[in-house]
Formats: structure tokens, sequence, C-alpha cells
């Protein structure tokens, strides 16, 4: 009877916390909106343009899906057999939409590394076999789990929503694999900051190195929640949704509000000129014809004009209507 009731608890605690993540995702979609549509749709096409996009909307869709499910009002539409087990697809399915979620999310932060550090080899290297292994350890991680726990899933009438009587000793792994990525990234980052001494004053360099910074320990915080409640699921299968969805949603509204930051950083100072760009998207057309400008075409525009107050008028302070 007590472990009945714990995981009445456990489900409502789930839901709660899920609601929760979704409430702020939608709150910062509302305020960051009018920024995505200034600062990224007109954006030359590219992959990080169409990756951010997608994950950005595909994030909001799934969160939306689980809410439904979780909500408690969809009554005994999942108690048949048949429901069973479209309930235990569904959690199968989310599992390992969340991941790729994560995957492209770690991806987008790649590319900013990169950016970062002018495209190095070395660095590239580096960081792409960081991203190959942890998605790959996830990925085999989470498959595992999600076969030895989707047996035990059924839906509970009592708590209205899906759930698990069962866990997975590697359900830990799961999340402990991209904090690998993310600590990785981290220490490039510090190492960027240091390998930069000159360029330490200019302040789009600091709140670059700052925000990102930021980002990463705010991330880095919230894996470590996941971590320690996926450490009490193995003896309590209740909670194992505890924090995903949370998490989930919380995670995707940094990433977002970090690149749109890094993006309206770039464009609204010459810096990125000589430190390299900051966003993993492209700089935006300016003027006639549909030349894509980078950082070189822009630098030797800006030695041609004998003002740089003219300059910066004309290039980086660009009316909404002048971006093609």
């Amino acid at each position: 009877m007590d472990s009945a009731i714990t995981a009445l608890h456990d489900a409502q605690a789930t839901r709660y916390l899920s609601a929760a993540g979704l409430v702020v995702l939608l709150y910062d979609y509302v305020l960051t909106v009018h920024e995505e549509v200034r600062l990224v749709w007109p954006a030359p096409r590219s992959a990080a343009k169409w990756t951010f996009l997608v994950n950005r909307y595909f994030v909001i869709a799934m969160q939306l899906v689980v809410a439904y499910e979780m909500c408690g009002f969809v009554g005994d539409a999942f108690s048949d057999a048949v429901s069973i087990a479209r309930c235990r697809r569904f959690i199968f399915g989310c599992g390992v939409l969340a991941m790729a979620s994560v995957g492209i999310a770690n991806t987008l932060i790649l590319h900013r590394v990169v950016i970062l550090w002018d495209h190095r080899a070395l660095i590239l290297k580096i960081v792409i076999a960081g991203l190959v292994f942890g998605l790959s350890a996830q990925l085999i991680a989470i498959v595992i789990t999600l076969l030895e726990v989707i047996p035990s899933a059924s839906w509970s009438s009592a708590a209205g929503m899906c759930i698990l009587t069962q866990s997975s000793h590697i359900y830990v792994v799961v999340w402990a694999c991209p904090m690998l990525f993310e600590l990785l990234v981290l220490v490039s980052m510090i190492l960027n900051a240091l390998d930069r001494p000159r360029a330490a004053h200019q302040q789009l360099t600091q709140a670059l190195h700052r925000d990102g910074t930021s980002y990463f320990l705010t991330i880095t915080v919230l894996r470590i929640f996941n971590l320690a409640v996926s450490v009490t699921a193995i003896r309590r299968p209740s909670q194992m949704f505890l924090g995903v969805f949370f998490v989930w949603a919380m995670t995707s509204t940094i990433l977002n509000r970090s690149l749109l930051s890094f993006r309206h950083a770039e464009l609204k100072s010459y810096e990125p000129l000589l430190i390299g760009r900051a966003s993993p998207f492209t700089m935006p057309k300016l003027g006639a014809g549909n030349d894509v400008w980078g950082p070189q075409k822009y630098l030797r525009s800006h030695r041609r004009r004998s003002s740089e107050g003219a300059w910066r008028a004309q290039v980086w302070e660009p009316e909404l209507g002048e971006i093609i």
C-alpha cells in the first residue's frame, strides 16, 4: 500500500515538474519569437539555421504531446490491451526522440565551438570525436534501458498517466554520457579564452565566453539533477521520468536563448570579423546581388571605408527590410 501511494506521489511530481518545464518553454518562446524572426529567419539557408528551427519547434511539439499524455484528463483511453501497447510505444518513442534532440543541441554547440576556434583542424577532430563517442554510448545505453523497462510500462488509471514498475542500472549511463561531451566543450571554451589574451579586452569576446560558460554551467546543473534522479530511480522506478521532460524543456530553452544571444552580439559589433563568428548562422546578405559575405569580405570592405561609423551604420545595424 505504501509503495502504491509513493508511486502516485512520484507520478504527480513528474506531471507538475514536466508542466513547469513546458510553461517555461512556451513563455520563453513568446518572449523570443520576435528575436528569432529578426535574427534567424533572414539568415542565408544553411544546415545550422534549419537545424536550429527544426529543433526549436520539434521540442515544443513533443512537450505538448507529453503534456497531453500526462494531463490526467484522457480517462481510460490507454486501459485496454491495445492501448497499453500504444503506451509502451509512446514511452519508447519519447526516449529515442529526446536523445535525438540532445544530439541536435550538441551538434549546434559543436558548430559554435569550432567557429570560436577559427575552424582549427585539431579542435574540430577532438570535439567531433567527443560528440560521436558520447552520442553512440548514450544511444546504446538508452536502447538497452528501454528494452529492459518497456515490458513493465502500463497505464495507471489512478495516476492518469503511463507508469513504469521496473528500472535499469544502465539508466544512469544515459545521463552521464552527455555530461562528458559538455565537460569537453566547457574545457575547450576556457582554453580558448586563455588562448586569446590580446582579445580579452574586447567586449564581444568577453560576452561570448561569459555566456558560453554560463550556458554549460547551467546545463551541467540540470544534468547532475537528472543523474541524481536516475540513481534513485534504480530503487524507485516511478521516478524514472521525474526530471526527463523538465530538463529537456529547460535545456532547449537555454540553448535557444544562448544562440539568439550569440547571434545578436555578432550582428551588433564588427569584432566577429577579427575573432571569428559567434553563432553557427552565416552572415546576412546585404546590398545588391545574392552574395553571402563572409568575415574576410566584410573586413576587406571595412578597410576600404574611411569612416568606421559609416561601416557600422550600413553593415552591422541594418534595418530588417535591408536584410535580403
